[in-house]
């Protein structure tokens, strides 16, 4: 529970990092905790030290979760020690975790140290005594990012994606049989050949587009004035890492990676492996990291040999692949639209006349819809998203655009067309619900054109009602624009001996009240159910839309001077 104090979901801050990993190895029983200690094993560690494997450590402060914990398991870390909240481990308890590795391990243990101050102190620290007490330790200082522009500066180029990239290599070579000494040798390889555009930034700037801060970081990485910099040259096989430091949305880092692998493929460099995760984050940091490591063929066989270790993206491949490219999309020619001019049913085709006036009801009906929209809007902000008069206006804009193509009336004499081409507008246009349910109040309607009914345009309504019904839930008294459609039906059902134009008029008349009345009604159905009703104190925006366009439809309708 959260209070003033706290603002995160935790029980309380001394607790927190002991709260984390318990509940990490309540949810992944192939990882352990060494009891009174900050430090998680792989479940089977008594029995791997008897393989004869170098046993691989790492650690850090926590909050950067899923590191260290996360890669935890089989092809990457034998055990992984946690400190604070971005705080060091101490070194008795890094200590601890190398013996527990390596005291009955023949083959040693080889840890990696981020390039922290205080990681670098404290594990150093600890390796030395592990030494003095006869274990076999090997270390690694990791240090990828080239944002630091200064050759003078080495010693501030942290760890970050990098932490995570030599962690899958050097436990890829365990699981190998590797000695401690030749994973040392590949790791450094491995540092010499990423670079991550990270930490300590460039330049401070406003928020730029996805593309543009993609060619600023990699830009930085590679130029040559930068002391630093990752150098690339045409034909290099890269792995390519997008990594989120907390508070970045799936959808941008799926933006970045996309950005970044067309920056690097437009320079000549195959990206042939790519990743984007949140290998270490900052609590809920809103940042990212790019990191690029040029491959051979030792690098490319740990990258993709396996893990369990649950902090590891895993990467679907197509068949048959052995490298990743990017595809063109799939084009499948029996998916297209089958609403088609051409269809053939049987139905009501109306005459020439009756077409063009059915066309200047519709054209008015649409015209109105993007008039109202500001209105709607105004009407949808206290229940929904504020949007349903810009995705109404959204769907009448390309009506009329489809009206404009029909020069030879071919679609407006043909009622069951027209509305099944209708349903396909309003669901490729408007989307979100409200495409939804115009999609299927028009195909309802398509279907009674065909059918033989006597009073189509009556029977169309109620059709069309009876699949929104269906499928959208509701019903009518649930505050929808059901509940103006609904009286529309009714008053046409009650009408039938009177003069056409006089129950349109009344079904008009009907829609208008019956919006209004939602007003008073309680939601039951859509994102208003879930408003407190002291919220609700206008009509519903979808209700109020119907009325609209059949008021707008049936004035046009009349100023024709002839009756449906």
């Amino acid at each position: 529970m959260s209070t003033k104090a706290n603002k995160k979901l935790i029980n309380c801050v001394e607790t927190c990092v002991e709260d984390n990993l318990e509940g990490y190895v309540a949810l992944n029983p192939g990882v352990r905790l060494l009891k009174g200690h900050r430090i998680a094993v792989r479940a089977d560690i008594e029995e791997y030290q008897t393989t004869g494997k170098v046993a691989v450590l790492c650690g850090g402060g926590s909050g950067h979760e899923p590191a260290f914990a996360g890669y935890v398991g089989q092809g990457m870390l034998t055990g992984a020690v946690m400190g604070s909240v971005f705080a060091a481990p101490p070194s008795t308890e890094v200590l601890v975790a190398i013996r527990a590795l390596s005291r009955h391990n023949a083959a040693g243990c080889f840890f990696l140290i981020p390039n922290y101050t205080g990681d670098r102190l404290n594990f150093g620290l600890a390796a030395e005594r592990a030494r003095e007490e006869g274990l076999r330790v090997e270390t690694q200082v990791t240090g990828e990012d080239r944002a630091v522009n200064s050759a003078d500066r080495t010693s501030n180029r942290r760890g970050v994606t990098g932490i995570v990239v030599t962690i899958k290599i050097a436990g890829s070579l365990a699981e190998e049989g590797r000695g401690a000494e030749e994973i040392k040798q590949v790791v450094c390889q491995a540092l010499d050949n990423m670079g991550a555009h990270g930490e300590a930034g460039v330049q401070r700037l406003k928020i730029k587009s996805a593309k543009d801060t993609v060619e600023l970081m990699l830009n930085h990485l590679t130029s040559p004035s930068n002391a630093n910099r990752l150098s690339l040259t045409k034909g290099d096989r890269v792995a390519l890492f997008v990594n989120d430091t907390g508070g970045i949305s799936q959808m941008e880092l799926n933006i970045m990676a996309r950005e970044a692998i067309l920056y690097l493929e437009s320079r000549d460099i195959r990206v042939v492996r790519a990743y984007c995760s949140n290998f270490v984050t900052s609590l809920d940091m809103a940042g990212l990291h790019l990191t690029v490591l040029v491959l051979d063929e030792t690098l490319t066989r740990c990258l993709d040999a396996p893990t369990q270790a649950t902090g590891w993206p895993r990467v679907l491949l197509g068949p048959g692949m052995t490298d990743r490219l990017t595809l063109p999309p799939l084009k499948l020619d029996y998916i297209d639209d089958i609403v088609s001019d051409n269809t053939q049913e049987a139905g009501l085709t109306l005459s020439t006349d009756e077409a063009e006036k059915l066309r200047a009801a519709i054209t008015a009906a649409c015209l109105a819809l993007t008039e109202a929209e500001s209105n709607l809007n105004h009407l949808d902000s206290g229940a929904g998203d504020g949007d349903c008069g810009s995705t109404l206006a959204r769907g009448a804009k390309a009506v009329l655009k489809e009206l404009e193509k029909d020069e030879c009336g071919e679609l407006v004499s043909r009622p069951s067309l027209l509305a099944r081409r209708l349903a396909a507008i309003a669901d490729a246009t408007m989307g979100g619900a409200s495409g939804g349910l115009y999609g299927l109040f028009f195909t309802g309607a398509a279907s009674a054109f065909t059918d033989g009914s006597e009073d189509r345009w009556q029977e169309a309504i109620r059709q069309g009602m009876a699949l929104m019904r269906r499928y959208g839930g509701a019903e009518p008294g649930d505050r929808t624009m059901l509940d103006a459609l609904n009286p529309v039906w009714e008053t046409l059902s009650l009408t039938q001996r009177e003069p056409p134009l006089l129950r349109f008029e009344k079904a008009v008349q009907a829609a208008e009240r019956g919006a209004d009345n939602t007003k008073e009604m309680t939601a039951r159905a859509g994102r208003a159910c879930n408003v407190s009703a002291s919220i609700l104190q206008h009509p519903d925006p979808g209700a109020v839309g119907v009325a609209v366009w059949l008021r707008a439809a049936y004035t046009a309708y009349t100023a024709c001077g002839a009756s449906p």
